[in-house]
Parts: structure tokens; C-alpha cells; sequence
């Protein structure tokens, strides 16, 4: 071979490697679907199955919320595989986190993202964070992740439930599910299923009433992310209602309910402004009254008191 031609198949060989580390890796098989109690994986197999008929082939789902609502340990229960970092008294990454999982020729991608509060404040940093996620993605549904041992919605709550609508229009409500972690708690005054269905309602009706949205659907799951969760006789994970609900597959399906019902997946454009409060318009409306108000009735009133003080002597007295 002639010094050239090695040159030639030396330069072809760099530029196929290239090539291929351009190229985009695909999603990983589902590893941790195949360690799933069996009656679980048929549950899951079913709903992808059932999204598949409908010609949708992928799910990308964001899970947003506060600090420590199980944003992290509710992915990787379904995923059954330690993704996320999620641990008490760790701190949170500053980036999005992204799982994405093959299965059956159905691809699901979850992804994580920081905190939403910073003391009592919205964080802008976990805001951007969301906006880093939800990037170049076509969002099919968003999980805003609560606890269900919450017991009410303060000033926070709602300032956050603003600020999404505020950087991501309402169509991130449209299509958001309420998760609740923590959901083998035992409450001491009502049944199980009473104090789930009231913890719902009290947080739809804030979201509702915040956004003055009352049309939002906003369907619940409970989730229990704890290695004491109990389980059936086919070795799922069940929440303590009176069906004994195998969590992981109700999660999911639910899911897939929104993502079917809303055929167009979310889109986020960074570049387009979403909230309808623009500072510079707030109140425009008032500029001309209150115009008015010093021209034709502040102005000549003032003018009159000046000339009577006038006539009666008292001008230029301190």
C-alpha cells in the first residue's frame, strides 16, 4: 500500500468515527421493567400496548414541584432503577435529569428537575432548570409532585403555580397529573380513601383558584417510594385504600391517559412570552382618568385655593 493510500483509509477511518460519535444514542432498554413482579409488567406492557394502537410510539413526561415532594424517588420506582440521586439531606442537582427507557418499541423518557422554591420564594434557578428540560422536547405530560401528608396550601404553593403558568402558558396545566408521595401514610380522622380524595380537591381547587382556571382536569396518583411499601400477593407495591391499588401501574396509566387525550405533545418555545401580566401594561388602562382626574378637577381646585389665598393677603406667608 502506498503512503498515500494508507493516508486516504487512515483519514476515512477518523471521519466514520466521527460520524458515529455524532450520532445520537438511543434510548436504553427498559432493564428494570423485566424485574417487576410479572402481573406489574403486564399492567405496563397493556398500557403501552394500548398507547401504541393509538400511533403514538413515545411519552416524555417533566415532574416539577418543591424541594423534597419525591420527584426523584417517584422516577426511579417506575423505572425500578436507581437513576436520580435521592436522599434526605442531599442537595438537589441545578440541572434537569433525563431517563429515557425502551420497551416493546415504545420509548419513555423522564425527566427530573430541581426544586421550585427557594425559601418562600419561587427559585429562579429551579424555574430554568425546567425551562432547560422541556427545551427542544415535546412534553405529553407534566407530574407537579406534592406530599400527601401536606395539610394545606400556603402563599408558596400558589406563587409557584403561577410562575409555571407565567414561563410555560396554561398548557402545561392542561396536561399536568397531581402527585402525591407518601402514600402509605395512616390518617387518624378520616378513611383512607376520604383523606385522599379531600387532599386532591384541596390542591385542584388552589390551582383552579390561583390560575381563576376552573376548567383545569387535573387527575391525582399516590405514590409510596418506601422500601416498607406493602405489597400483594403477586408482589406489587399497594397503596392502603380499599383496593389495594398496585401504584406503579395506576401511576403510569394515568399518565397515558393525558398523553392520548392531548394529541399535540407541549412544545416550549423560550422565545415566546406566556404570561398574560405584562408589567409595562399593568394598570395602562388607568393613565387617561386619572389624566383627567389632574387637568379638569385636581388642577383648577389647587388654582383656586392659591388665588383666594391671595386676595385674602396670605400670599408668599410661611
Amino acid at each position: 500500500m502506498t503512503p498515500q493510500a494508507a493516508m486516504l483509509q487512515a483519514m476515512q477511518r477518523q471521519a466514520q468515527a466521527q460520524a458515529q460519535a455524532q450520532q445520537p444514542v438511543g434510548p436504553k432498554e427498559w432493564a428494570g421493567l423485566k424485574d417487576m413482579p410479572a402481573k406489574t409488567q403486564a399492567s405496563l406492557n397493556e398500557v403501552l400496548s394500548r398507547m401504541t394502537s393509538k400511533g403514538q410510539t413515545e411519552m416524555t413526561v417533566v415532574f416539577v414541584g418543591k424541594q423534597g415532594a419525591g420527584k426523584s424517588s417517584t422516577l426511579n420506582s417506575v423505572l425500578n432503577e436507581r437513576v436520580a440521586a435521592a436522599a434526605p439531606f442531599q442537595p438537589e442537582t441545578l440541572r434537569p435529569l433525563l431517563a429515557a427507557r425502551r420497551a416493546a418499541g415504545f420509548t419513555i423518557s423522564l425527566l427530573d428537575t430541581p426544586g421550585l422554591l427557594e425559601g418562600d420564594a419561587v427559585s429562579q434557578r429551579g424555574m430554568s432548570s425546567v425551562k432547560l428540560a422541556m427545551k427542544d422536547r415535546k412534553v405529553h405530560a407534566v407530574v407537579y409532585m406534592d406530599r400527601l401528608d401536606s395539610w394545606r396550601v400556603d402563599n408558596s404553593d400558589r406563587a409557584i403555580f403561577k410562575a409555571l403558568a407565567d414561563n410555560f402558558g396554561m398548557d402545561i396545566w392542561e396536561r399536568t397529573v397531581l402527585g402525591f408521595s407518601h402514600g402509605q401514610l395512616s390518617p387518624t380522622q378520616l378513611p383512607y380513601d376520604q383523606f385522599v380524595e379531600a387532599r386532591a380537591n384541596e390542591l385542584r381547587s388552589a390551582i383552579r383558584d390561583t390560575l381563576n382556571a376552573p376548567h383545569l382536569a387535573l387527575p391525582h396518583a399516590v405514590v409510596e417510594n418506601g422500601s416498607r411499601c406493602a405489597t400483594n400477593k403477586d408482589g406489587e407495591k399497594v397503596l392502603p385504600d380499599k383496593e389495594r391499588t398496585a401504584w406503579v401501574p395506576k401511576f403510569v396509566s394515568t399518565l397515558a391517559d393525558v398523553a392520548t387525550r392531548l394529541l399535540d405533545p407541549m412544545e416550549f418555545d423560550e422565545q415566546k412570552t406566556y404570561s398574560k401580566d405584562d408589567p409595562n401594561k399593568k394598570r395602562r388602562l388607568l393613565i387617561l382618568p386619572m389624566l383627567a382626574l389632574q387637568v379638569f378637577v385636581l388642577r383648577p381646585f389647587i388654582t383656586n385655593l392659591i388665588r383666594a389665598d391671595i386676595k385674602k393677603g396670605k400670599g408668599g406667608r410661611v
